[in-house]
């Protein structure tokens, strides 16, 4: 009876000390997904549930280990991203599958091991999470006003806007060429930073912000050689950084059939693609550094002043048209006469923010 007795208060010993459940969080420094499931993981390790944590977007071993939990179990390209919660024999992805699933079946009192990276009982090396690497402030001033500088001095939206206005002004109608200008520039405005904000998320949820540096630096460098070829060799290769010769005859067709300020805001809408090919590589670069250590929220203002900036010598011409400080054909002159010039500027700065990139990535 004393021997069974003591068997008894072993078991209960040993049932009240069991390994608590263990699992592998992984996240990413400034992916809102993530802020929101880090109150549902604080709570299960308030409950006793062991969780070691993994930052993915700053450390590239712990992406490479994330990207193995995720082959190991299957999991297609398509549904990858963090937040990620990985037990012993199962896992759950999102924040929300996180805060309302996670508490239900981890226990701080359970027995489940540590996941593995493998569907076998290999062993799972893990490396210490460590912060992304986070530029400071005058830096990612220095980045993202060099790029919306490139940008707004790009000869693609002046010429484009100069198409549009020209048969309203050639009508006569100055006074609705002005509200057509500015109609048109507010719509490329909202166009372009709401394509800002989508891609913004898109580079968040893929994971691609643990390369980013690299990557917009090697972008930025091939933007910047690209445009020195323009200065040097200009049309050579049988593209520029510009329209697409292809596309000109249907863009022209399109911006001289507007003959309002409703035409005209739809059409910014519709033109934006045509312009993405030459204007859209400083604003990927822009997108890309935010993307890497900030969230939507924090990105938001600095990509309003980005295009604000974008748009910025569009509105001086069509100010300067309106008050008669110049001319159509005085403005469309002082592109064709300076456009090789553009082309070097931007592509000097360019060549000069990659390298700073790649420098800041080493």
């Amino acid at each position: 009876m004393r021997l069974l007795l003591l068997i008894l208060a072993l078991g209960l010993l040993l049932a009240g000390n069991a390994a608590a459940d263990c699992a592998y969080f992984f996240y990413g420094t400034g992916c809102p997904h993530c802020a929101l499931a880090e109150p549902a993981v604080r709570q299960l390790q308030e409950n006793g549930v062991s969780i070691t944590s993994f930052e993915v977007y700053g450390n590239a071993s712990n992406a490479e280990l994330l990207n193995e939990f995720f082959s190991s179990r299957g999991i297609p390209a398509h549904e990858r991203g963090v937040p990620a919660l990985f037990y012993s024999n199962g896992y759950f992805l999102g924040d929300r599958a996180i805060a309302e699933e996670a508490g239900k079946t981890l226990s701080g009192n359970g027995t489940r091991p540590c996941p593995t990276a493998s569907n076998g009982n290999g062993t799972f090396h893990s490396s210490a999470a460590s912060p992304s690497r986070q530029m400071g402030s005058a830096e990612l001033i220095f980045f993202v006003a060099g790029a919306a500088f490139v940008d707004s001095i790009n000869p693609c939206a002046i010429a484009v806007l100069v198409i549009l206005l020209s048969a309203l002004l050639f009508a006569g109608e100055p006074r609705r060429a002005l509200k057509a200008g500015l109609a048109f520039i507010a719509s490329v405005y909202v166009a372009y930073f709401l394509f800002g904000l989508g891609l913004f998320s898109v580079i968040q949820v893929s994971g691609l912000s643990i390369w980013i540096y690299r990557l917009v630096g090697v972008l930025a460098i091939a933007i910047g050689l690209l445009n020195i070829k323009d200065f040097i060799w200009y049309g050579r290769g049988g593209f520029v950084m510009e329209v697409p010769r292809s596309w000109r005859p249907a863009l022209k067709n399109l911006l001289k059939s507007v003959t309002g300020p409703k035409g005209a805001f739809a059409a910014g809408f519709i033109v934006c693609p045509f312009e993405l090919p030459c204007t859209g590589g400083p604003y990927l670069f822009t997108i890309g550094l935010l993307s890497a250590q900030m969230t939507w929220q924090q990105a938001t203002p600095i990509l309003l002043l980005y295009n604000a900036v974008f748009v910025l010598p569009l509105l001086a011409i069509v100010a300067a048209l309106h008050f008669g400080w110049t001319t159509l054909e005085k403005t469309e002159a002082f592109k064709e006469n300076n456009l090789r010039n553009l082309h070097l500027i931007a592509g000097l700065v360019m060549l000069a923010l990659g390298i700073a990139a790649l420098l800041n990535a080493a």
